[in-house]
């Protein structure tokens, strides 16, 4: 009967898989809780129906909707026209 070599390369391929499902385990409860957090934001804001332009940008820190940097169309002064 032929020696056994392979045994201990499976058992330590074993372990590390073992630590790296460990790992990956811990990291996706760390982003569950982030997830958590900002769906409690989202569930506890203004509805869309009552936002008006100016709550939007202080919810969403979209940089295109600053009004005063990308203002909404006709994008001149009323006197310009």
């Amino acid at each position: 009967m032929p020696a056994d070599t392979e045994t201990a390369k499976i058992s330590a391929q074993e372990k590390e898989a073992e630590k790296n499902a460990a790992d990956f385990v811990q990291a996706s409860k760390a982003r569950i809780v982030e997830y958590e957090e900002e769906l409690q934001q989202l569930r506890n804001m203004i509805p869309f129906e009552n936002m008006t332009y100016e709550d939007l940008p202080e919810r969403f820190k979209d940089p295109t909707l600053d009004p005063v940097k990308y203002p909404h169309w006709p994008h001149k002064p009323v006197s310009d026209l």
